[in-house]
Order: structure tokens, then sequence, then C-alpha cells
């Protein structure tokens, strides 16, 4: 983690949050600086200050640091201070105080020789290792930079974390551009491109941008300008949504270098001081220096030597302030070209050998190369021709080396390669997400499965409760209805029944003491008497009918028996019952029990008065949800046909019907009378 808030401020490409320079965030560290508690947290927000401003605001930034070197010495903290220390080291040299940065980077050093902590020793790799780099010595910064990898690489593993993952993907970015400038655009590629893959696992557009960038340039060294301006213009378009204005000034340098090889000057020149106004607003020195260079090699290329000086020496001036030798070797040599091209007289031939040399020990294989074709061009203007060719030959021996077909053909296998691996990774994530699509919709189904079993439920218990509801009123109105029956039956038993046997008695009185010979009156009377006795016993059936506790079918067995003893009996006529079945769990409604008891009525009466019959079989039956009532008689019978007045029988079979009961009357002269009924109960 250490190393990590290190890489944010050394290297542009190494700023892994995209909105790292937010208001909110600096607003945050700046609430930490300002509670003033003088602690370890105080200086790592100090240091994250200076990282938000270093590539917009270098004053500000480099104010953070003093106070973060200072808070740091006083809590004896030196793993904060060499924090504070690597970043003052590349702010300083990005702002043209190449004696500051040294020093700064002597006192990383005295840190690292007193000290066995990884994290100060990491710092220091690092950090020396991108000071050489932007100092021009790539040979010198090389092995600082692939030791700092191998660090950060066992740091990884150990602690698999999103910090140390960007820390090395930013390591691996830095060896590419330092490979690009050596010339060796094969391991180049092989690092922009493990780069490119790290952060775009960490989805870091930041680091994606930068990596674009560099692999633009390493296909713009083989010549390859489709290809480098494509992934130029990609890393300008993340960039531009980023807000990184630095970044945008170093793609649009480059596309002006692609644009100069393309020979599309005009769009070159453009590019290039679109870049300029950025730049020198930003007060990026070393950038600057490198960009005039190109704008010098432009006007070189379209015969303006004097433009083309102006820029080569601004270049030369900008190159000594922030110390990169190797540029301001490669600008001497560009300067003596052009005085050798205009004038043709005095050359410098030592001062060009030494620029060769120069580029040499660095390993900087561009600058080498165009101090090739500056000393071929110088021995052809002193008509030296075989010195001449002998550098000529160099130029494209170098040349072949850095753009041979070979080199191509793996870079563009590599290519093909990560993007084989990029759409296999896709194509799995793809089908991960298929897969978490399918098991989305297994859940969908298993929530609507839930939410109708779960409706199903709520209506069955709507259901249920509404059944229950009518049973708890139809309960409540069937006990109503009985109150109700009660009442009637008492009304009709205490009132009309008291009057109706009033008018009997009274009659009954008036009958025994009217004179013999008064007939008519008592004619009148007995038939007052014998019509309020029918009512009286009508009445009576209507009360028991309505009566509900009347209604089970051992009730209307015991009112059976009590009419017919009281029928039968005083005509000394013998009878039977007989009782098949289990009678007191069966109920019958009123109407039911009223016909059934009307019609068993009917049938004794009717053998009473008119069968002059001995004896009398009743049989009731209770079988299968039905129940069967037999009358036998032995009386004298009667054809149907004869019988006069037979509403007796009519009324039986109608109430038969009415309750839904067959019912059948057999009987023949001198034979008796058989009557059977048979109706459906539940």
């Amino acid at each position: 983690m250490n190393c990590f808030r290190l890489i944010l401020i050394l290297f542009p490409q190494l700023i892994f949050l995209s909105a790292i320079s937010q208001p909110a965030i600096i607003d945050s560290l700046q609430g930490v600086v300002k509670e003033n508690k003088l602690d370890a947290e105080e200086v790592r927000a100090l240091n994250e200050l200076a990282t938000n401003y270093a590539r917009t605001d270098f004053a500000k930034a480099k104010t953070y640091l003093y106070r973060s070197i200072e808070l740091s010495k006083t809590l004896n903290n030196n793993v904060l201070l060499s924090q504070s220390y690597s970043q003052m080291v590349i702010l300083q040299l990005n702002t043209g105080n190449a004696d500051s940065s040294q020093y700064y980077l002597n006192l990383l050093k005295n840190l690292n020789d007193n000290t066995e902590l990884e994290s100060i020793k990491g710092n220091y790799n690092f950090t020396a290792g991108l000071y050489f780099k932007l100092r021009g010595n790539f040979k010198a910064a090389l092995p600082f930079m692939i030791k700092s990898l191998n660090e950060s690489e066992t740091r990884l593993k150990s602690n698999p974390v999103v910090a140390n993952k960007i820390t090395l993907a930013g390591q691996t970015l830095n060896i590419g551009n330092v490979y690009n400038n050596m010339g060796d655009c094969k391991s180049a590629l092989q690092y922009h491109l493990k780069a490119l893959q790290l952060f775009e696992e960490l989805n870091n557009k930041k680091g994606i941008s930068f990596c674009y960038q560099g692999i633009g340039t390493d296909f713009l060294q083989l010549g390859q300008l489709k290809q480098a301006m494509l992934y130029t213009i990609k890393a300008k378009e993340l960039k531009t949504e980023l807000s990184d204005e630095r970044g945008i000034a170093v793609s649009l340098e480059q596309m002006g270098s692609i644009s100069v090889e393309q020979k599309q000057y005009d769009s070159a020149l453009n590019y290039f001081m679109q870049s300029m106004k950025i730049m020198q607003q930003m007060k990026l020195v070393t950038e600057e220096a490198n960009l005039n260079t190109e704008i010098g090699r432009l006007y070189t290329i379209k015969k303006d030597p004097e433009n083309a000086r102006f820029y080569y020496s601004n270049s030369r001036q900008l190159a000594q302030q922030v110390g990169d030798s190797s540029r301001v070797a490669a600008d001497d040599a560009a300067l003596i070209s052009l005085a050798t091209t205009i004038s043709k007289q005095k050359s410098d031939e030592k001062k060009l050998m030494s620029s060769l040399q120069t580029s040499i020990e660095s390993g900087d294989k561009l600058s080498e190369l165009a101090n090739y074709q500056f000393l071929s061009d110088h021995y052809v203007s002193v008509r030296q021709f075989d010195k001449a060719l002998e550098y000529t030959n160099k130029y494209h021996e170098v040349n072949d080396s850095l753009q041979s077909m070979e080199v191509q053909m793996q870079m563009k296998k590599m290519e093909e390669q990560f993007n084989l691996d990029k759409k296999e990774k896709e194509i799995a994530l793809l089908k991960k997400d298929q897969q978490l699509s399918h098991l989305s919709l297994e859940k969908q189904k298993v929530f609507q499965y839930g939410a109708i079993l779960f409706l199903l439920l709520l209506v069955l218990i709507a259901f249920l409760f509404v059944n229950r509801y009518r049973i708890v009123q139809n309960a409540r109105r069937l006990i109503e209805m009985e109150k109700m029956r009660n009442r009637i039956a008492q009304d009709l038993h205490d009132d009309i029944g008291s009057t109706l046997s009033s008018i009997s008695v009274l009659s009954n009185v008036a009958l025994q003491t009217q004179d013999q010979g008064d007939l008519l009156v008592r004619t009148n009377l007995r038939k007052i008497k014998e019509r309020s006795t029918a009512i009286m016993e009508s009445m009576d059936d209507i009360v028991w009918a309505i009566n509900p506790r009347n209604d089970t079918m051992s009730q209307l067995l015991l009112r059976m028996k009590e009419f017919a003893a009281e029928i039968l009996e005083p005509l000394n006529i013998q009878y039977s019952f007989e009782e098949i079945g289990n009678f007191s769990s069966t109920s019958l409604d009123i109407k039911k029990r009223k016909d059934l008891y009307l019609i068993f009525k009917e049938a004794i009466n009717n053998a009473a008065k008119y069968s002059q019959c001995k004896n009398i079989q009743i049989f009731l039956k209770e079988e299968r949800h039905s129940l069967q009532i037999e009358i036998i008689d032995d009386g004298k019978g009667f054809v149907e046909q004869h019988v006069r007045n037979g509403n007796g029988l009519k009324n039986m079979r109608e109430r038969a019907f009415a309750i839904g009961a067959k019912i059948l009357i057999e009987s023949s002269l001198a034979k008796g009378t058989h009557i059977n009924l048979n109706m459906a109960i539940t």
C-alpha cells in the first residue's frame, strides 16, 4: 500500500482513481489536514493532496510535500518520509529543477542504505528507475525498474489486494516505456500488453489510456502508422473522458509525430501546437523539451532551417534544465546538421561523435539512429563519401533492427494473441453473465411461484373466512328461526288454541243445556263443536310441526305412535309398530316432517273409519339414506274408482309428490289395503 501511494504521484499512468481530483476527495483530505493532529494520518493526507495536484498545480503539490516531509521527520516515521521524498524527486524533475531532484533522490538513497524495510527499498528502486528514465539514461533506469517490478510481484502474491495489483500494473507499464525508448519494440509491446491486461482487469481507465499511448508509440517506431494512430486516438479519447489535460497533451504530440511520418505536415503542426499550449500552461518542462525536438524535426523535413534551429535550441535549453543529457546530445547533433546544411562551412565531427557516444551509452536507440543520419549527411557535405556510406549502412542496420519484418510479425502476433485472450475472457465473462442471468431468472420464477402460491393461499384463507362467516350467519339465522318457531308455536298454542278450546267447551255446554226439542240449535252447536275440534287438532299438528324440538325422526315416530293409539285403541283395533334402522340421528325439515305425518294420519284415519279392519301393521325402515313406511290393514278394501269424495287419497299423493316421495296405494275388495311410501332423506 505504501508503494501504491508513491506510484500515484511518481508516474501519471498509475493514478488509479478516475475521479481522484474531484473536489469532494480534496475537501475530505483538507479536512483531515485542518484538524492539525500532527500524526501519521495527516502525513498521508498531505501526500495524497500532493498526488491530486501533481497534474494540475505543481506549486500546491510542492507546498503539501514540504509540510509532509517536515511532519514525517518530527514523527520520526521513515516510511512516510520515503514516500514524501519519492514524490518530491519526480515533481522537481518535471518542473525543471534537476539539482533539487538529485538532492531528494540522495536523501531517499540514504534512507534506503540504512534500513531493511521492504517498503522504503521499494520506494527507492522505483523512484531511481523513473528518475534515470526521465533524464534519458534508460540503461541505468532499467535495472532499478525490473528490481522494483520483482518486489511488486512478490508483494502481490503474499497480499493480493487491489492496491498491490495497481502498483504492479504501473511498474510493468513503465518498463515497457523504457524498452520503447531503447528501441526494443518487441519487449516494449510485451510489457505494454501485460500492463493493459492488468488495468483492464481492474477497470482502471487511467491506466488503460496510458497503455494505449505506449502501444501506439511501439507501432510508430515500427512504421505501422495506421495501428499507431488507432491506439493513440483511443488513448486521447479516454484521457478526454477523464479530463486529464497532461495526458491529452502527450497524445496530441504523438498524433503529430504519426502525421509527420504520414507526410501530413499541416495536420502534424496543428497537433503539435495544441499540445504545446497545454504543456506551457501546465509548465511541463520535460514534455515541452520533447515536443520542441519533434517540431524541429518537422521543420527540418519541410526545409525550413530557421524554424528548425529555433525549436531545437528551445529543446536543448529545456533538456539542460531538467538534466536530460541524451536529449541535449540529440539536439546538439541536430543543430550541427542544420549548420552544415546551411553554410556548408566548418564541420564539427567531434560534437557529432560525442552525441553519438552519449546516445549509445544511455541506450537511446532513436537518438543513436538520428546521429547516424546526421553523421552521414555531414560526411556527404564534406565529400567524404566512404565515411558517409559507413554511417548510412549503420543507420540502415539499426533502423532495420528496429523495423525488421520478424519483429513486426512477432509484435503483430503478440497483439493478436492479446486480443484473442481478451475475447476469450469476454466470452467467459459473457457465459458467466448468462449463468447469472439464468440464476436470476430461476430466482424470479421461484419468486413468481411463491407469489402465486401466496396469493392462492390468501384466496383460500379469504374463501374459508367468507365461508365460515356464511356458516356462522346461517347458524345465527337458523337459531333466530328456531326462536321464532318457538314463539309462533307458543303463541298459537296459548292464544288460538285457548280460544278454540273455549269455543269447544262453550258449544258442548250449550248442547247439554238446550231443550230436547230444539233440534236445529243442537245441530248447529254440534257442527261448531266438531269443526272447532278439527281446527284444534289441525292447530295442534301445526304447532307440533313448527316446533324445532320435533325436527328429529324419533320425535316423528313418537307422534305417530301417539296418534295411532289415540285413534285405534278406542275402536279395539289391534296395531303394531315395527322399526328397522337408527332414527335418532335422522332429521327432517318442517315441510317433510309435516307432510309425512299428515300422510300417515290420513292413512290411519281412513283405515279406522272405513276399512272395518281388526288389525293394522305399521313398518318403518331407514336404510341407505332412504325412509320406507308401510301401513297394512285386513279390512274390507275398496276399489278406488268407486270411491266418492276421494280427496283423502288425492291429498296423500299430492303431499308425497311435494316432498319428493313415491307412494303406492294397493287395495281390493275383501283383501284389505296396503300403502307403501319411499322417501330420500339426508
